[in-house]
């Protein structure tokens, strides 16, 4: 860069030549050389060329960067006056300049997804490729497509001017007219300084669409003249500039666009500069990982993290999102899944030097800047995009483009205006999501929120015998539901609850038991049924005592029945020989003596038998004891109905006699409907009556009523549109554009499994921060907007890992300290076989949903992936992560 002292010796030496009236300018280039400006009347009849030699006499060649000589007429044609400084490569869109600032070292970045901002229409996405056979057109046409079928008003322009070819694709290409289209327009406002009504260029794909294409034109000999006028490199250093004049006039059409997607022309072109540098709120970089493309793209995408779109202001600059489509890949899922992984590591350095405005990574993670296309060969015959199904790969791509609009729905009120409809302050205010887990939860509060489903129904049959599902599913959820009812019988129970009485069962009692079976030769079949007997007895006064003890049974020494009496009347019961058989026997007169249909209850078979390995070994000897008693009896008894609800993991260890057939009469509490999922925050969401009040007012129908209607029985689309009102329809930026995608797939577990309580622990904590962002930062298109949900994320991660950690899996701590070293997911499969207690612990971290095994075809190397609802707790970085 040359210093002041040069700048000044070479303005001083100019005005000498050029005195006034004649005007000089001259401004250092950051990077070399001056920009030069002199309007002077001795250039009127001079060519370019002399006006050049006359400069260069007095300047040497290198030190100029850019030179502007101008007649006095000609600077005012151009409107260039005395007040406009020469123009300076950041006022420049153009590749060199762009790709000269792309050579910053830590580029800041202000994009709208980092601000949760979404963009005024139109918003502008150029779908650009460095070469050419990448299927950059079709993946435009199709993501078209998709945004017209999501009800989105969509302007795509083609300004491949030199090889136009939209039309065709779109197949419209017959109704191209001579005199219409991009280059046409581009011309006339090079001449008039505007931009005539686009009504007339316009294509309607299909009658049935909202979808238009503004063609590049007619190609013929009229086309290529007028192509050879243009010069976009000139647009930028006047005052007129057709391309932005050109995006400006989309906004003045009578039915303006949300979304204008721009087709430019491949590599270093002049044109694709400031579509990618000027007028895009969303670069789509489409290339093939080969190394061929690696350099230029590199260049590329360093070039657009300079950039500032043309929505900037000095005060407010606004850089351009950037994506990368990865097309065409080979079909096969692991050949696919490498072409991503080799994409993300190059995107990863490209991306490094980039900092957000408090100096992080503005990217939270790569792979969802990422998007394979696989080739098709129905794709690749086709002769239009409309003749074969939209590509699905493009969805993710329409998610980006959509995710930066701004919803045209209506706003929520943050002040009353007088209507019946609550503002949202109400709402908010009146929100109240129970994080507690079933245990902790008022009865009340746990009976109206509790979400029946198809397979909660089937939990709470009598029918079914074993109720099975993760921490966190909801089995307690089920036990209080069950406990609840007249005549439910519980026979252990988690402690603090209403069902949980002084004499059940716990540690202590369990590892009694297993001395006084060792001592008797018997087995844990064998004294479930004295167990159950002496249950029933303290709940059931009119129930038969065992016949052969002359000892009574069930009653207390003290005040009321304890864990020592249980123990004494169970060694009293086992004294006897025949003790198995007499108790089985017992415990069918006991069936009998019932009042009608009685429901034999059991939960706490996970903690209750403490967490130490011996423990452990205990409870899964007593459960499939348990599980055996059930077999043997339950089709015996007329009049009792066992229900156990049991851990997954633990159901899956034990090993008893014909589990299949048990098997085959459970229930697994699982959450695999998302829409399903979503009720459950809605339905404690219910409980408010300015929410429910607000919600009926925006969706009830004539024919539908929703305070009429229980939220298990809502119509899908009803309960999509209540989670719209209440978290927002997109997460801004696209990282999973829509918020209930972006939910169900941030809070699943390795196996793809969800929790009730993770969603009610993520709904609560964004709702304390919406009212801590209200306060300084109203926001009108939800209840709760997506950054609070965003930011919640880590509290829920916090939250499942102690849960898992302190409740569920203590044995797992080693495994949490060394994926808390290792650091980033996913890695190799041999970082945790350092210590063989990690390789051990392997098997039991896959089936808890911790580890999701992967591979990678390219090194043969096995690796695991840790899903976000932990990744986040254990301290964790996404590998590829910028």
């Amino acid at each position: 860069m040359l210093t002041p002292t040069v700048i000044k010796e070479i303005r001083d030496g100019l005005i000498t030549v050029f005195p006034p009236p004649d005007r000089v300018a001259v401004a250092a280039d950051p990077f070399s050389g001056a920009h030069i400006r002199v309007i002077s009347e001795r250039f009127a009849a001079l060519t370019l060329a002399e006006r050049r030699a006359q400069v260069f006499r007095h300047v040497s060649e290198d030190q100029v960067a850019h030179l502007e000589l101008l007649a006095p007429e000609e600077a005012e044609f151009l409107g260039v006056s005395d007040d406009d400084p020469p123009p300076r490569p950041d006022d420049l869109p153009l590749w060199p300049e762009a790709l000269a600032h792309g050579q910053n070292e830590n580029p800041r970045l202000h994009l709208p997804s980092q601000s949760f901002t979404p963009l005024s229409p139109p918003v502008v996405a150029t779908f650009y490729s460095l070469r050419g056979g990448v299927g950059r057109s079709t993946v435009l046409a199709h993501t078209a497509r998709i945004l017209d079928r999501q009800g989105l008003r969509v302007l795509c322009i083609d300004m491949d001017l030199e090889a136009p070819g939209l039309a065709s694709l779109f197949g419209v290409e017959d109704r191209v007219l001579d005199g219409h289209g991009v280059v046409p327009l581009l011309v006339q406002a090079e001449f008039d300084g505007a931009v005539p009504d686009l009504s007339d260029h316009l294509l309607r794909i299909d009658d049935d669409l909202e979808l238009e294409l503004l063609p590049a034109g007619l190609p013929n000999a009229n086309y290529a003249r007028q192509l050879a006028l243009l010069d976009p490199a000139a647009w930028y250093r006047e005052k007129i500039n057709p391309l932005r004049l050109l995006i400006d006039s989309v906004r003045n059409l009578p039915q303006p666009p949300q979304l204008v997607l721009i087709d430019s022309r491949t590599g270093i072109s002049p044109l694709a500069a400031p579509l990618l540098f000027d007028v895009a709120d969303l670069a789509v970089v489409t290339f093939y990982p080969h190394p061929q493309a690696r350099l230029g793209t590199a260049a590329l995408t360093r070039a657009l993290l300079a950039a500032r779109s043309r929505r900037s202001t000095p005060e407010s600059p606004v850089s351009p999102e950037i994506r990368f489509v990865v097309s065409p890949v080979p079909a096969a899922k692991q050949i696919r899944a490498d072409y991503a992984a080799r994409a993300q590591e190059w995107i990863k350095e490209w991306l490094s030097p980039a900092r957000d405005e408090g100096g992080g990574s503005p990217f939270e993670a790569l792979d969802e800047l990422i998007q394979v296309v696989s080739y098709q060969e129905a794709i690749a015959s086709s002769d239009s995009a409309f003749t074969i199904p939209a590509v699905t790969d493009c969805e993710t791509i329409a998610a980006w483009a959509a995710g930066l609009v701004e919803p045209e729905d209506a706003a929520l009120q943050t002040v009353s205006d007088g209507s019946d409809e609550p503002t949202k302050s109400q709402v908010l205010d009146s929100l109240s999501f129970t994080a507690e887990t079933a245990e902790h939860q008022e009865e009340n509060d746990l009976l109206r929120t509790f979400l029946t489903t198809e397979a909660v129904t089937r939990a709470l049959s009598a029918d079914t015998p074993v109720v099975i599902g993760r921490k966190g599913t909801g089995k307690t959820a089920v036990f209080r539901r069950l406990a609840a009812e007249p005549k439910t019988l519980a026979v252990t129970s988690p402690t603090g609850l209403e069902a949980h009485r002084p004499w059940m069962p716990g540690p202590d009692v369990y590892t009694g038991l297993e001395t006084e079976l060792g001592e008797r030769h018997l087995q844990w079949r064998q004294v479930w049924p004295a167990i159950i007997g002496l249950a029933v007895v303290q709940q059931h006064a009119n129930v038969p005592r065992p016949g052969w003890l002359s000892t009574p049974v069930g009653e207390a020494a003290q005040a009321r029945y304890r864990t020592s009496d249980l123990v004494r009347d169970l060694r009293l019961l086992l004294e006897h020989p025949d003790a198995p058989l007499l108790t089985v026997e017992w415990l069918l007169e006991i069936d009998q003596a019932l009042d009608g249909p009685h429901l034999l209850l059991f939960d706490a078979l996970d903690t209750g038998f403490g967490n130490t390995e011996t423990d452990r070994r205990r409870r899964t000897e007593s459960t499939a004891g348990l599980l055996t008693t059930v077999n043997d009896l339950s089709l015996q008894m007329q009049n009792a109905h066992f229900k156990i609800l049991l851990r997954e993991d633990i159901w899956r260890e034990v090993t008893f006699p014909n589990k299949s057939h048990l098997g085959a009469r459970s229930a697994r509490l699982a959450w695999a409907d998302q829409t399903d999922y979503l009720r459950i925050a809605l339905k404690q969401a219910w409980q408010s009556e300015t929410f429910r009040t607000l919600v009926s007012g925006r969706l009830d129908r004539n024919d539908f009523k929703l305070r009429e209607t229980p939220i298990e029985y809502w119509p899908d689309n009803f309960v999509n549109s209540a989670w719209v009102l209440l978290a927002g329809e997109r997460v801004s930026g696209g990282r999973t554009a829509f918020t209930n995608n972006w939910v169900w797939t941030r809070l699943a577990d390795a196996n793809g499994d969800h929790t009730p309580r993770a969603l009610v622990q993520l709904l609560a904590a964004a709702t304390h921060r919406e009212r801590q962002f209200e306060r300084g930062n109203p926001y009108g298109k939800s209840i709760l907007r997506p950054r609070a949900l965003i930011e919640s994320l880590d509290d829920v991660s916090e939250q499942t890992l102690d849960a898992l950690s302190r409740d569920e899996f203590p044995e797992l701590q080693p495994l949490f300290e060394a994926l808390t070293e290792i650091g980033n997911t996913p890695f190799d499969a041999v970082q945790l076989m350092d210590s063989p207690g990690n390789t051990a612990l392997i098997p039991l971290a896959r089936e808890v949903g911790l580890l999701e095994p992967i591979s990678d075809s390219r090194t043969g190397n096995d690796r695991f992936r840790v899903p976000e609802l932990y990744r986040k707790a254990l301290g964790m970085g996404r590998r590829g992560m910028a």
